[in-house]
């Protein structure tokens, strides 16, 4: 598994397995080299924290038990923060996701990012996010 810390409140994760991850730019991330911001990497604990966020990965294919993310313990709640969530979880069980977007303002017939229907959004109300692309479209 690969992750990327894009900013302190949205992930980019990534699984390949014994396949070669990809760097080419994607169409969900077409520039990846941003100033990284500060977080903190215990292998021991599995855990990704950011300034909002704490990813926690055990190990093997993403799954609701290997793969969830949750506040970071610095993080100040406040009235519909975010609580957590598990890989897997459907826009149906986060009444906060806003569900993305499912094509472009010219409405040309564009390759589906997965951000509709029942799949997890590009954005939320809690203002954080993370992004599945170990499947997505690259250029080059």
């Amino acid at each position: 598994a690969r992750f990327t810390v894009l900013t302190d409140r949205l992930l980019r994760m990534e699984y390949r397995g014994a396949v070669a991850f990809e760097d080419r730019p994607t169409l969900a991330f077409v520039h990846r080299r941003q100033p990284v911001p500060p977080f903190e990497w215990d292998m021991a604990e599995g855990a990704l924290t950011t300034g909002h966020l704490r990813l926690r990965y055990i190990g093997g294919p993403f799954s609701a038990e290997s793969l969830w993310v949750e506040p970071a313990p610095a993080a100040l709640p406040s009235r519909g923060a975010f609580a957590g969530w598990r890989f897997g979880q459907t826009s149906g069980d986060d009444p906060l996701n806003l569900r993305g977007t499912i094509r472009a303002l010219d409405k040309k017939n564009n390759v589906s990012l997965k951000c509709n229907g029942g799949g997890g959004g590009g954005g939320s109300r809690w203002v954080g996010a993370g992004f599945d692309s170990s499947d997505h479209c690259a250029w080059g």
